[in-house]
């Protein structure tokens, strides 16, 4: 063999075996800019030994659709990480007033996932059947994103997310608790009564969306921010619909899981076991 040729051959097989080696090792990459808009960068974190059965989830923080981010829910992803489960933490634009509400959120979650996708290669992971997480309102995104999206999504878990805009009891708290504003922004229309509800409270409703797609769910039966009855609702409508569910309601747990870190690691825990099981589909 002529010596340029084995030089390419020893250096095709080189890189080949770092290759391999590196997708052994764990992953962390942090504000990856997944989307054109400032605020979609994601953290990627990705278990040894991976691969494209191993499941994959889009995670997607807190704050009312307004606030917060990615680092709210890291403890999360790291321990996803441990249970060696792939997942991104994403950043999305932030609802408002005038030019983004739900629509324009799931066009950031979508990006996120064709990004994943794009490099499944590049990591060794799976090209399709993600699975979506979220808290509160991220739960809500995950949630939406998961029952109306055209892709295929494996598992959700939601942990206190809303899910019912239509319904009348929610949206007269949310009006005697100052939170309707927040309602407004996501869905994109103002609400003057339960009279006339207008259609894009549904349209940005996982409620009205449900189809057969494996959710777990967690709530505290005192959250003061999401009523415990809307994930109840949403259990019994999954459960109607013979859909996979878990629902998990922890007495005397609010809103902020951080408030019973023991309970709180249940709750991680079980969630994984879903994950795990419903994840690794194809």
């Amino acid at each position: 063999m002529k010596k340029p040729i084995l030089i390419k051959v020893l250096i095709f097989f080189l890189l080949g075996s770092m290759d391999a080696m590196a997708q052994q090792d764990t992953v962390k990459l942090k504000d990856v800019k997944y989307g054109s808009f400032e605020r979609n960068l994601m953290d990627v974190y990705l278990p040894p030994g991976r691969a494209p059965k191993t499941p994959f989830v889009i995670l997607i923080h807190g704050g009312a659709w307004v606030q917060a981010g990615k680092e709210y829910v890291r403890d999360f992803q790291q321990y996803l990480l441990s249970q060696g489960i792939a997942s991104v933490n994403i950043n999305h634009r932030y609802a408002n007033d005038s030019t983004v509400h739900y629509k324009q959120i799931m066009e950031d979650v979508d990006s996120a996932v064709k990004y994943c996708a794009d490099h499944a290669g590049q990591w060794n992971t799976r090209t399709d059947g993600f699975s979506t997480a979220g808290f509160s309102s991220g739960a809500h995104l995950a949630l939406l994103y998961g029952y109306t999206t055209q892709r295929k999504i494996n598992a959700i878990v939601d942990f206190s997310g809303p899910n019912n805009f239509t319904d009348t009891a929610t949206l007269n708290y949310c009006v005697k608790a100052g939170l309707i504003g927040l309602v407004e922004k996501i869905t994109g229309d103002r609400f003057t009564g339960v009279s006339h509800v207008p259609a894009s409270f549904s349209l940005a409703s996982p409620y009205t969306h449900v189809k057969n797609i494996p959710t777990f769910i967690a709530h505290g039966t005192i959250d003061p921010v999401v009523k415990v009855i809307q994930s109840q609702q949403l259990a019994q409508k999954l459960q109607r619909m013979h859909v996979p569910v878990k629902f998990i309601e922890v007495e005397g747990l609010a809103h902020d899981l951080d408030k019973k870190p023991q309970e709180k690691l249940k709750l991680y825990q079980a969630a994984a076991a879903w994950l795990k099981k419903y994840g690794q589909k194809r």
